[in-house]
């Protein structure tokens, strides 16, 4: 009998989307056909590697619930006028831990390729953003498994004003990649192949009365890696519907209660769960420039087969920026997330990033990203077994350099490092990239 080829991640993402399973995907489906050429995600800077960073932290946890970018794209010109946007890179590095492994780490030269396309579009009543990328990484001396990374996707934001009370907003953000993303926590830490992620956001809000709207949202995440042994505790649908109640206390400050109701269902993992959040916060403007945003409250959150678990939720986002090159986002998050071990039902997660854009010179700018991640990891104990929880630590540290030729040519350079730190001693890791480049835009 002929083996059975697997499914690749982007075939069974639609093929599990539009299943229809009552009551939870045939919405999504319908939504995603309906709102996939609309729709706001973050730009995200490429990397040394290839892969992408979001400027913004804990991408769909932004007090808002909506995800922004902070920063301009490094790999992106800074004097195209057209809408259409083309930015090809090349960059030579080296990386000092391909495997991510705590013993024997094995260093490899690599040379990466990438290309973005962006379009941009605006009038008084709608705005339209869609960046397309794409890009490779080969290393010279990756003695097992694949000798390159992947990392290509999709982002489109859009919003639109259909009256002057009634306005709509979508976020899509499509990814295939190789390399862990530190700035959204969703997924493992640590390489483990090629993996397919989204995580979609569409919102209807209502004017009610001078004072007073709603928002009304649905975000959709999924996520499937071609590892069969890493997809049987990681692959899952992730369902989450939201209502806001805004009341516009001062011109610059607005009070919000919010309720969320989340469906996670697991593909392999008997870790099925759904949750109840009940918060309140309040968005503020100090200026056109500075705002913040914070929520706050608590989660219920109930198991198919691990009972209940309740705790405090907090989200907390800060935004500044001084012009089009110089800005400045701080977002956080605690709250219950999905483990990324095999066994246990959920983790309690504390979640910070910072993202600096900062203009040098006209020629000559500079970004920063950090982000720091701790994990207390549950634990479970049955009759027939014993999974002790744990406690793990990770910070991811990207520096990044751009210098401008002339308007199509500009030079690159950049330094990342990343460290696991964790009781369970094996799953420690610490990993340094470095990288020069060229980048032509048009």
């Amino acid at each position: 009998m002929a083996r059975r080829r697997p499914l690749h991640p982007l075939t069974f993402f639609c093929a599990r989307l539009f299943q229809g399973t009552p009551g939870r995907r045939p919405l999504a489906a319908g939504l995603i056909v309906f709102v996939l050429a609309l729709a706001p995600l973050p730009l995200r800077a490429q990397q040394e590697d290839g892969s992408s960073k979001t400027f913004s932290a804990a991408s769909s946890s932004t007090g808002s619930g909506e995800v922004e970018a902070a920063g301009p794209d490094l790999g992106t010109g800074n004097f195209a006028r057209s809408p259409f946007h083309i930015s090809v890179s090349v960059r030579e590095g080296y990386d000092d831990n391909v495997y991510t492994t705590h013993q024997d780490p094995v260093g490899s030269f690599f040379t990466n390729g990438s290309v973005s396309l962006d379009y941009k579009f605006g009038s008084a009543r709608t705005n339209f953003d869609l960046q397309v990328f794409g890009g490779a990484t080969y290393y010279y001396s990756r003695p097992s498994g694949q000798s390159y990374d992947i990392n290509s996707g999709l982002t489109i934001s859009a919003s639109h004003q259909a009256t002057p009370r009634l306005g709509f907003a979508a976020a899509v953000y499509l990814a295939y990649q190789s390399e862990p993303d530190f700035s959204t926590g969703f997924g493992i830490n640590r390489r483990s192949g090629n993996y397919f992620y989204t995580s979609d956001k569409f919102s209807t809000s209502y004017q009610w009365a001078p004072r007073f709207s709603t928002v009304t949202s649905y975000t959709l995440g999924v996520i499937n890696y071609e590892d069969s042994a890493i997809g049987a505790y990681e692959d899952r649908f992730e369902h989450t519907f939201g209502n806001e109640l805004r009341f516009l206390l001062l011109p610059t400050t607005t009070l919000v209660g919010e309720y969320r109701y989340q469906i996670i269902d697991f593909d392999t993992a008997p870790s099925d769960s759904t949750t109840h959040f009940v918060l309140a916060g309040v968005d503020h403007s100090f200026s056109p420039r500075f705002n913040v945003s914070l929520r706050g409250g608590v989660e219920f959150r109930e198991f198919d087969n691990f009972g209940e678990k309740t705790s405090p939720y907090g989200e907390a986002t800060l935004k500044y920026s001084l012009g089009e090159r110089t800005s400045i986002s701080w977002t956080n998050r605690y709250g219950l997330d999905e483990p990324d071990v095999p066994g246990t039902p959920s983790r309690t997660t504390f979640r910070t990033g910072l993202n600096v854009a900062y203009a040098i010179s006209p020629r000559f700018s500079t970004t920063m990203a950090l982000f720091y991640q701790h994990d207390q990891n549950d634990g479970i104990a049955t009759p027939t077994f014993v999974v002790p929880g744990f406690n793990e630590d990770s910070i991811d540290l990207s520096l990044g350099l751009r210098y401008e030729i002339n308007r199509t040519f500009a030079l690159l350079a950049g330094y990342s490092h990343t460290e696991v730190f964790s009781d369970i001693n094996l799953r420690d890791y610490a990993r340094n990239r470095y990288y020069l480049g060229l980048n032509a835009s048009f």
